[in-house]
């Protein structure tokens, strides 16, 4: 972490593509190392694994758990996982609320959730579990599916789920429904080309460097790769 301060760094968020970040050996060093040096974490997480929780609590500003659905059957359609592993995940949630909340760390914790046909139904009791927990964000957003994936969602029950869950919010407990990325009918928007670059980066696990998220697979949005030509040359 040391470089990324000395290139003047502010944040970093640690996510996993197919994997997740929690399964690194290595993980309770980066944080506080990233700590260490001035620059705020964000860490999402399927949750899982997730057996970070002081180091998460102590040094990271937020903590996003994966969870796409509100129910155990749901859930464990979505991830192809057993259903009990939905309140292992549960519990993990509640270890770090509670934990921060004893410690007054500002921790921001949030409940994730992708709009996806086994599950979408189950919105707003994701919403329910998210308030009673703890948690502060309860973020809402659609997916990039097929179109016959898509043509699996009512829109009706949809607007329903999404409604009722705004019902929910508190001033400790916010929902967001995220869909500026997509059309109304939730497929994703195509853009010809990127009008400006953000000030970020998204390093992959196979090396790539890449300057916007949401074209990272077009070959043009590769600024370099930093397992073959070093961090000399990403810089």
């Amino acid at each position: 972490p040391k470089f990324l301060h000395d290139w003047g760094v502010k944040a970093v968020c640690l996510a996993g593509e197919r994997g997740d970040p929690c399964l690194h050996p290595d993980l309770r060093i980066a944080l506080r190392l990233l700590h260490h040096w001035n620059i705020e974490i964000g860490l999402v997480t399927n949750g899982f694994a997730f057996n970070q929780i002081e180091e998460a609590a102590h040094y990271c500003k937020f903590v996003g758990f994966s969870m796409d659905a509100g129910t155990p059957e749901s859930y464990a359609k979505v991830h192809n996982t057993e259903p009990e592993n939905f309140q292992r995940v549960l519990q993990h949630i509640t270890r770090l609320t509670n934990y921060a909340s004893a410690h007054k760390l500002p921790v921001q914790v949030g409940y994730k959730f992708l709009i996806l046909p086994d599950s979408y139904k189950t919105i707003a009791e994701g919403a329910k579990w998210a308030r009673d927990l703890g948690i502060r964000d309860f973020q809402i957003r659609p997916a990039h599916l097929p179109d016959s994936e898509i043509d699996k969602i009512s829109l009706p029950i949809l607007e329903e789920q999404l409604n009722e869950s705004h019902t929910l919010e508190t001033d400790t407990f916010h929902v967001y429904s995220i869909r500026h990325k997509f059309t109304d009918a939730l497929r994703k928007k195509c853009q010809s080309h990127c009008w400006a670059t953000p000030l970020t980066s998204t390093w992959l696990a196979t090396g790539e460097v890449v300057l916007c998220v949401d074209n990272r697979d077009e070959n043009y949005n590769t600024l370099t790769n930093y397992l073959e030509e070093g961090l000399p040359e990403v810089k």
